[in-house]
């Protein structure tokens, strides 16, 4: 492409239009992103972590408190409840603003699946029978006793979304202001 000798282009010598087009990290792809790992399903960019990515992250780490609770204590107690509050808040630190949501309502739904799994892999009611009936008291006496462990997580976890998503709220706000100050500038540099 080349320019009329009227018309200077505003872009460094040497630098093609399709260059600029990978600066814009709205645009840019995995491809354009200098030395960062292509997205995945889990992390999605280098902005955080995705809804399920939080998912994975808090089931991973609650099962593994709830395994070494079941293996030392033969129910869930301690390792369980700080690794699961700790994975909750971490995640809702880590999250991508856009999926704040997905985080807030994560936190029950990862517990009722980790403490349904230990009612039913290891009852606490000892009765010795199998039945339906002892399962489903086992599964609910495992919600009830550790309601509090999901608590105290689920109200971290709204806290730090509604923090950040306030602050991600003035900042799309700081943007329109800018871009509505400066209508003639495009990405730093005056229109011809």
């Amino acid at each position: 492409m080349s320019v009329p000798p009227h018309r200077q282009s505003a872009r460094p010598p040497g630098r093609s239009p399709r260059a600029d087009r990978f600066d814009d990290p709205y645009v840019r792809g995995s491809r354009g992103r200098p030395g960062g790992a292509p997205s995945t399903l889990v992390t999605g960019s280098r902005r955080g972590l995705t809804a399920l990515g939080t998912a994975l992250v808090v089931l991973v780490l609650g099962g593994i408190g709830a395994a070494i609770d079941t293996a030392i204590f033969g129910s869930l107690k301690y390792a369980f409840g700080l690794l699961f509050i700790g994975a909750c808040v971490l995640v809702a630190l880590r999250v991508h603003a856009d999926d704040l949501l997905g985080v807030v309502i994560m936190p029950p739904l990862v517990f009722a699946l980790i403490t349904i799994g230990g009612g039913y892999l290891h009852p606490s009611t000892g009765s010795g029978s199998s039945g339906l009936r002892d399962k489903v008291i086992d599964i609910a006496s495992e919600l009830i006793l550790h309601a509090p462990i999901l608590l105290a997580a689920f109200l971290l976890v709204l806290l730090i979304a509604l923090f950040r998503g306030r602050r991600a709220q003035i900042a799309r706000r700081e943007r329109l202001r800018a871009s509505a100050a400066h209508p003639n500038e495009r990405r730093g540099r005056p229109q011809h």
